[in-house]
């Protein structure tokens, strides 16, 4: 156990070049999405133009199904004890299989092409496949003990999560992309798979990494046990009841039930920004507020939703999409990012024998502030853009220098790690 963090097995993390290449490709998609808004300044103009499916699935399975897995590959054995087998082999075909997949899918979503479609979300399931066995594997054979807190049960729940969202959001590609007939109408299946892909997946992800990263990196009180204990299986239990009532078609269930969910998302929400308000830093850096600034979009967004109970106009959904993805899930990332990645190439460094720099000195304050403004200025545009069509281009524009920005930022660290490795030889 690392002396550092006690509990975490950071001598069971796999080889660096795992994760990384997840972290390095993600904002490639970003810059694809920002890419596609510059060109169409309309797309946002309804959250079912070609080019909002696009942009979202791009941002969806391309910038956060990316960061996700390759985080958990480096979480699931230190917080969880389950070693992934042959890891370098699971994450190259993995990344292969979901880059490809996440390209081909948007590419059929944004084109409307048919075959792509199907053929997208058949090369997703397959990278998924590959990386729910592999982790199966590795939680199957992992000791009873291992891990402490909720972690460990609450990365499970998500990859259930996950698992219920692949199987949905390839039913709506065989349906769009190959002409299958379902038992479900579309709407009600596209609701389904966002559900379960929200909260099911994300959600309980970034739930459950939050319960150890935000206490260790923003020098937080951790969450309290008695919330750690009942949050995710109560989402869980309310997306299993939410789904059955859609399924059957029951209003009144499925509006409770929805609020539920949106409650305990809120709950969340506002017990980190608790947390976060008795840190014991003195001066909040960039990531931590860019974490702050995540969970109050959170929140934003499910003000949205809740308005969009209330009536059919279909710029609250996309508001809510706008918030939730790019401001919450989009910010939290971001933030993680800046403090996983330093940590990384600094635990290798020094596992490897090689006198490792300061964190700072792997990546400084400055670039990440600055392109973590810029990441704050896009999301105030890309919601003007939702009720100003004309602003369309400019969100574009400066999501994809955010996400370009954000990737120079990450290369830098990977550019320091090579220099030190390379001067102790």
């Amino acid at each position: 156990m690392s002396g550092a963090t006690p509990g975490l097995a950071y001598e069971e993390a796999p080889p660096l070049s795992a994760p990384l290449r997840f972290f390095l490709t993600a904002p490639l998609f970003g810059i694809a999405a920002g890419l596609i808004l510059l060109l169409d300044g309309d797309s946002l103009s309804s959250r079912w133009t070609p080019g909002t499916l696009a942009i979202v699935h791009l941002f969806a399975t391309g910038f956060m199904l990316q960061v996700m897995l390759g985080a958990l590959l480096q979480i699931l054995p230190v917080v969880a004890g389950a070693s992934i087998p042959a890891p370098l082999r699971v994450a190259r075909s993995t990344h292969l299989l979901l880059a490809a997949g996440a390209s081909g899918l948007a590419w059929g979503l944004g084109g409307g092409v048919p075959w792509a479609i199907a053929a997208g979300a058949a090369l997703l399931a397959s990278g998924l496949l590959v990386f729910l066995g592999a982790s199966v594997v590795g939680l199957r054979q992992a000791p009873a003990t291992a891990g402490k807190g909720r972690t460990p049960r609450d990365l499970r729940l998500a990859l259930t999560g996950l698992s219920v969202a692949t199987v949905f959001g390839l039913l709506l590609a065989l349906a769009l992309g190959r002409g299958l007939a379902l038992p479900l109408s579309l709407p009600t299946l596209v609701d389904l798979h966002a559900g379960w892909a929200w909260m099911g997946w994300g959600g309980l992800l970034l739930a459950a990494t939050s319960w150890v990263v935000v206490p260790m990196f923003q020098i937080t009180p951790a969450y309290p046990d008695a919330f750690t204990r009942v949050w995710a299986p109560a989402v869980l239990a309310a997306l299993l009841l939410w789904s059955l009532a859609m399924s059957a078609g029951v209003e009144t269930p499925v509006i409770a039930l929805g609020l539920v969910l949106l409650i305990l998302a809120a709950g969340f929400a506002v017990l980190t920004l608790k947390l976060q308000s008795r840190s014991r830093r003195t001066t909040p850096d960039a990531p931590f507020r860019a974490f702050r600034l995540a969970m109050i979009a959170v929140l934003g967004g499910l003000l949205a939703l809740l308005a969009s109970l209330a009536t059919d106009i279909d710029r609250w959904p996309l508001l809510a999409g706008v918030l939730i993805l790019h401001g919450g899930f989009g910010g939290a990332i971001s933030a993680m990012l800046y403090k996983i990645v330093p940590f990384l190439a600094w635990l290798h460094l020094t596992h490897a024998g090689v006198r490792a720099p300061n964190m700072k000195k792997l990546l400084p304050d400055a670039p990440v502030r600055a392109q973590l403004r810029l990441r704050s200025a896009t999301l105030a545009v890309l919601v003007a853009a939702v009720f100003v069509p004309g602003v369309g281009r400019l969100a574009g524009l400066l999501m994809l220098i955010e996400f370009a920005w954000l990737l120079a930022n990450l290369l830098r660290v990977v550019r320091a790690w090579h220099c030190a490795r390379q001067a102790q030889k």
